[in-house]
């Protein structure tokens, strides 16, 4: 945990009656989300090199002191006939329905979303 955000993991309690001041702690979660979309952005940017590397390699497996890494397949995809299609499309048409006429049994949880307002460089 990076040091200027270690004071608010320390001192605030789960109790929202003792959060002492909630705009240090949306700021300190957007600060937080900034760092991850930087982290987010440089893994991707590194991404082809690091298959690269893995590739050149040629193992379905590379040991190293940190980590484990293990080559493995996408999800297979397919070309269905016109007749599952149509099953499909009736199974969705079939779920909206029930959906307009019946509760959710889960799923109903109460989040808050942060949209950062940066201009990418």
């Amino acid at each position: 945990m990076p040091k200027e955000f270690h004071h608010i993991f320390e001192s605030q309690d789960t109790d929202p009656s003792k959060i002492v001041d909630p705009v240090e702690i949306i700021n300190t979660m957007i600060d937080l989300r900034i760092q991850l979309s930087e982290l987010e952005e440089q893994i991707a940017k590194l991404q082809p090199a690091f298959f690269s590397a893995c590739m050149l390699l040629n193992t379905d497996k590379i040991s190293l002191e940190r980590a484990i890494i293990t080559r493995r397949l996408t999800p297979a995809q397919w070309t269905y006939s016109p007749h599952i299609l149509q099953q499909l499309d009736l199974i969705k048409q079939l779920k909206q329905q029930f959906h307009q006429t019946h509760e959710p049994t889960s799923g109903r949880d109460i989040t808050w979303v942060i949209k950062l307002l940066l201009m990418n460089s």
